[in-house]
């Protein structure tokens, strides 16, 4: 976000604190928001503050994130690519290719139920221990 939006939103946050945070909370944010306009209006660089006060105040960030249009505006990028869950580890057995996924890490490692050979990790299919 450049510093000139910054100071913007933090100034069209200021008319709204009475709104968005608990009457306790009102003079503090007012003063720190005050304080961070009239700075970067001064040509400082206050991003990084105003972050910091979005941090400490979820009301203020949900409201900025709507009024910025996207939190990514604002610092807060999700993770990239698609999430998935980590696959379980794999035990194979080496003979017949019968393959076990170790689900519940208590549990011991079993034989092969087809051989009684004792199942192998296998590095290629599934995460590891």
């Amino acid at each position: 976000m450049e510093e000139a939006a910054t100071v913007e939103l933090a100034d069209r946050l200021l008319a709204e604190l009475p709104a968005l945070l608990a009457p306790g909370d009102v003079a503090d944010a007012a003063e720190e928001l005050s304080g961070l306009i009239e700075r970067g209006r001064a040509g400082e660089p206050v991003e990084e503050e105003f972050l910091d006060v979005l941090h400490r105040h979820p009301a203020l960030r949900r409201r900025a994130a709507e009024l910025a249009g996207s939190e990514s505006d604002l610092g807060v990028q999700p993770p990239p690519g698609p999430g998935r869950a980590p696959m379980p580890p794999r035990y194979v057995c080496p003979q017949d290719g019968y393959e076990w996924f170790h689900l519940d890490l208590s549990e011991p490692v079993p034989t092969c139920p087809n051989d009684g050979v004792a199942l192998v990790l296998d590095h290629e299919g599934g995460t590891g221990p």
